[in-house]
Formats: structure tokens, C-alpha cells, sequence
């Protein structure tokens, strides 16, 4: 009878411990923020050099619709002070890399948003910046002579076994998909960020 009792609290003993494992594996799942997706175009970049037209182009896009966004050449010769037809008959013409202050010009001019720059930020406040449905432009450095502006869209978080680990959606101009990137990965890149208000 000892036996017997004693292995009924063991076997009593291993179900409690898996069904509290269970249910704090449930918990934490469930007390993960949830993902946030802003439903931004991916628009690809015309030329090597216009990245920083197509993030201001996606942004407008985004806020104006189809019809009351301007070309990516439009943008370019506004940008830097020449007429449209300037740059669209000829792209070669103003193959022109931007700065973040033009970025912010065109969304203001064509988008009717104002924006900061920013320096780089943690994960809750990439978070917190999307839950307010503000897109944030991210400005990587790609080398130590160049760099580049993608759109951060969206944002989930997944449980691994070190924690919580945050996932970017990002609208990169170069591809002609959205991708998901793990922030630890791109992070160490960013440099400045425009949020868009």
C-alpha cells in the first residue's frame, strides 16, 4: 500500500508540473502584445539611388491613395527644385541620392504630415510608435559610405526560449516584397528614423 501511494503522488506530482508549465506557456503567449500591421504598399525604387523617393512615395500613398500620389521622378525633380518633366522624361538626369529632410518635405508637401527625426529606438517604442498608427522611416547605414531608408509597416513579437523577441514588418524600396526582420539584426544598422505624425 506504501508503493502504490507513492507512486500516485508521483505520477499526482508530474501532471501538476506539466499542466502549470502548460498554462504558463499559454500566458506568456497570450501576454505578448499584439501585431500591429499598417497595411503600407511596398513600392519599389525606380532607380539605384531614388530609395529615399520611394519611402516618401509609399508614405503619401498610403495617406492620399493612388490618385493623389505623385510619380517618383515628380518627386525627385520637386524635391530638388526642377519641374516634373525634367527628371520624368530623363531619369539619368537626377540620379540623385536624398537626405531625411527631403523625405520630410515630400510627405508634408504631398502627404499633409508633418514628421521628426528621430534617433534610433528599443522595440516598445517602435511598438508603441505603430499602435498610434505612425509609420516610422528607417535609415540604415549599408556600408560606411552609403546608406538607405526603408518603411517600418508593422511589427510582431514571438516567444523564444530567451523572451519575448520583436519582429519588424519592413517595406524595403530595393525588393519587390515586404519582408520580416528581427530588430537584433537590424538594429546595430539604424541610424536616424523619420516618424510621421
Amino acid at each position: 500500500m506504501g508503493i502504490k501511494y507513492l507512486a500516485k503522488r508521483v505520477v499526482l506530482v508530474v501532471v501538476f508540473v506539466f499542466l502549470a508549465s502548460t498554462k504558463i506557456g499559454v500566458a506568456n503567449a497570450q501576454n505578448l502584445p499584439r501585431p500591429i500591421d499598417l497595411r503600407i504598399q511596398n513600392i519599389s525604387q525606380q532607380t539605384p539611388v531614388w530609395c529615399w523617393a520611394a519611402v516618401a512615395q509609399q508614405i503619401v500613398m498610403s495617406l492620399q491613395g493612388v490618385q493623389g500620389t505623385p510619380a517618383q521622378c515628380s518627386m525627385v525633380a520637386i524635391a530638388n527644385n526642377k519641374p516634373p518633366q525634367y527628371c520624368c522624361s530623363d531619369f539619368r538626369r537626377c540620379s540623385v541620392t536624398g537626405s531625411l529632410q527631403q523625405i520630410q518635405g515630400l510627405i508634408a508637401h504631398f502627404g499633409g504630415r508633418y514628421s521628426s527625426i528621430n534617433p534610433p529606438a528599443d522595440p516598445m517604442t517602435i511598438y508603441n510608435t505603430l499602435l498610434a498608427g505612425r509609420p516610422i522611416i528607417m535609415a540604415v547605414k549599408t556600408t560606411p559610405y552609403a546608406g538607405h531608408v526603408v518603411v517600418i509597416r508593422g511589427m510582431k513579437w514571438i516567444n523564444t526560449r530567451y523572451g519575448p523577441r520583436a519582429i519588424l514588418l519592413i517595406n524595403d524600396p530595393l525588393a519587390f516584397f515586404s519582408a520580416e526582420v528581427d530588430f537584433q539584426s537590424i538594429g546595430p544598422y539604424w541610424q536616424a528614423a523619420i516618424v510621421v505624425n
